[in-house]
């Protein structure tokens, strides 16, 4: 059986104090079958000259560089579209991860069937996310989806403790939304758990989630507001127009 190969998406924008440990975190995996896809958002830092040296030492590093800054939706989109391995997934460029990380995730994958498979994480003080027991198991579609959008857990609607396979998203055209700066993600991993079958839920917390204080997430402005509220209503209907197919099956 052919092992699957994992592609890691890195959107950047304006992190040079951040993405030499998010590197250095992808260059120390003990797994080393993968590739990492890094997409400058048009940085008006030193970020692409960070990335840019990386990219000349590791040939398993490509640098792809937006003409204008668009958002980390457009970022993950560009990376999608020049991702040519079975397996996707996405870390941001002020994160980092584990060494296991990607053995974690291509050891599940290879030995089962898999569409999705989740880790847990640690938040930004280091600690476990709900500093739970392990927990691991095979779900179906439902539990699948009724994870992603809880407000809290280890699995949620984040996109960088989740992998997913490549087809599946080529398949259907699935691509993160750009008008919204908020909850994409989660609009994004309701959408593909719609089309998948087969989901497995860990929380064995393999990243590193950096929450900064001038990001976008931390600033409540008006068009946030619209955000969540538009996210919102996505997934509901997702969900919703999903049920009403296989309720006509």
């Amino acid at each position: 059986m052919t092992e699957n190969k994992l592609s890691i998406i890195v959107s950047a924008y304006n992190v040079a104090g951040y993405i030499n440990k998010t590197i250095e975190s992808l260059v120390a995996q003990t797994n080393k079958n993968f590739e990492v896809i890094i997409v400058d958002d048009c940085s008006t830092d030193n970020t692409l000259e960070v990335i840019k040296k990386y990219e000349a030492k590791y040939n398993w590093i490509k640098v792809v560089c937006h003409a204008q800054n668009a958002g980390v939706s457009a970022a993950r989109n560009s990376g999608l579209q020049v991702v040519k391995t079975d397996l996707v997934t996405f870390v941001d460029g002020d994160d980092f991860v584990e060494p296991e990380y990607v053995d974690f995730f291509l050891s599940l994958f290879n030995e089962y069937d898999l569409d999705m498979a989740t880790c847990g994480f640690f938040n930004d003080n280091g600690k476990k996310n709900k500093n739970t027991d392990r927990q691991n198991s095979f779900v179906d579609r439902d539990e699948a989806i009724k994870q992603i959008i809880k407000i809290n857990g280890t699995v949620m609607g984040y996109t960088w403790n989740k992998v997913y396979r490549t087809s599946i998203i080529q398949k259907n055209n699935l691509s993160f939304q750009t008008d919204l700066d908020l909850m994409e993600d989660e609009v994004f991993n309701v959408e593909y758990a719609t089309l998948a079958q087969k989901f497995y839920l860990d929380n064995k917390p393999l990243y590193h989630y950096v929450s900064r204080k001038d990001s976008a997430s931390r600033k409540v402005t008006i068009e946030n507001v619209r955000d969540v509220g538009l996210a919102n209503l996505r997934v509901y209907r997702t969900i919703h127009g999903f049920n009403d197919r296989e309720e006509m099956k």
